[in-house]
């Protein structure tokens, strides 16, 4: 039998009672509506009566009242505690992680007789951990520098511990031992969904074996709500981010032909482009054409929209007339990488390709990079550090990422 364990959850079985029993009288109040509206004259009033009453009741009141049950809990009681499948069905449509926050993580801790208990919570990034904790029936979020590592070994050993995991296990070490003693816990219990953590509950009591089966089912539907919250998130995010990177097509096909350009005798080809990457031409007043190419480390929705920043800023700084040398072309790339908190590894190569004299100019960040004739590719022609120039033969040359052709450069003037 079913521990009712909170008001929280005799809150929720009062409304289904009381719910169930408006639909009895409303059904049995339709019967005597029937029977005083039916003509007299026919026969089988009462059987015609119990039929009505029966098709609205199947067709009309079940799912009116599994509507009302659902808007009542979601009022008074959030929907991940109960066991109803409309409410929750509910819940896992609305990703509401903050209900899970606010009534679902209350009801845990007390549920394991704790008067003390921390939340984590896995962040959109799918990589850092929120925390909050609740104390003396009172709810506050922890400073995120305060909380869980997201690399540390505690994280690795509940993953396994579907039930819970209890301080001073056979298995654990000194390490998740000082963990549960950071945490102020006895027992935790991870939210696991796909086999990924999506969170945990750390209580001071160890709770009894009657309630851990409890624990776990709530723990279920807690990582399905976390997980839930992300991915509607990052749906949100990728059709923001798409709608940016659609504008910022616009802007470079109107700024700029799509084509690479001839500069003098120096016919330039765009070779290859992939996701995350931006490769850009800026043509300065004295005819010589620049090139920017950046590579981010990451292709995600946050990836894309910096290069959408990036890529404007350039443009604003080229019709400005502060594009004058590929030095500044470098830093105001990286400033602009700074002032968005950009922390992951990047590969920047910037170049500029002369007018008169068809010289090239080229300056990178990044182990990845090579510029080699098409006569000797064995033989790396730039390197890290300082400005390479060089002069396009009979040959082309190629500028490579990865071992990945970029650009060619090939001067025109002279035959092979």
């Amino acid at each position: 039998m079913k521990t009712y364990f909170s008001d929280l959850r005799l809150i929720s079985s009062a409304i289904t009672v009381a719910v169930r029993l408006l639909s009895v009288f409303v059904i049995l109040g339709l019967y005597e509506l029937s029977i005083y509206l039916l003509p007299k004259e026919i026969e089988f009033v009462s059987e015609i009566a119990v039929l009505t009453c029966l098709v609205f009741g199947v067709f009309g009141i079940l799912p009116i009242q599994e509507k009302i049950s659902g808007f009542l809990k979601s009022t008074f009681v959030s929907e991940y505690l109960s066991d109803d499948p409309g409410s929750s069905r509910l819940a896992h449509r609305r990703f509401d992680s903050e209900g899970l926050i606010k009534n679902v993580f209350p009801e845990l801790v007390r549920l394991t007789n704790s008067n003390f208990g921390k939340l984590a919570i896995l962040k959109n990034d799918l990589v850092h951990y929120e925390l909050y904790t609740y104390a003396h029936k009172k709810q506050r979020k922890v400073n995120t520098l305060e909380g869980i590592n997201p690399r540390a070994a505690l994280l690795t050993y509940i993953l396994n511990k579907r039930s819970g995991a209890m301080i001073g296990e056979p298995d654990q070490n000194k390490i998740i031992n000082e963990d549960f003693v950071s945490l102020r816990a006895n027992f935790i219990l991870p939210f696991v969904f796909r086999e990924k953590l999506f969170g945990f509950l750390a209580v001071s009591n160890i709770p009894k074996d009657n309630v851990r089966h409890e624990l776990g089912f709530l723990a279920g539907k807690c990582a399905l709500a976390v997980h839930n919250q992300i991915l509607s998130s990052q749906i949100a995010e990728n059709k923001k981010y798409r709608k940016e990177l659609e504008n910022a097509g616009k802007i470079r096909k109107f700024l700029e032909s799509p084509e690479p350009p001839m500069v003098g005798d120096i016919k330039i080809d765009l070779l290859s482009r992939e996701p995350g990457e931006l490769l850009e031409f800026f043509q300065s007043p004295s005819g010589d054409f620049y090139f920017v190419f950046l590579r981010l480390s990451v292709t995600n929705a946050v990836s894309v929209l910096a290069l959408c920043y990036i890529l404007g800023t350039l443009y604003s700084s080229r019709l400005n007339g502060e594009l004058k040398n590929i030095l500044q072309i470098k830093s105001l790339v990286e400033d602009n990488l700074k002032e968005i908190s950009w922390t992951e590894r990047y590969d920047l190569a910037v170049g500029m390709v002369q007018k008169e004299t068809g010289k090239i100019s080229l300056r990178f960040i990044g182990k990845n990079f090579k510029l080699f004739d098409a006569s000797k590719p064995d033989r790396n022609l730039a390197s890290i550090g300082w400005e390479n120039i060089e002069t396009p033969g009979k040959d082309a040359l190629f500028l490579t990422w990865n071992d990945r052709n970029i650009i060619s450069f090939q001067h025109l003037g002279i035959q092979p």
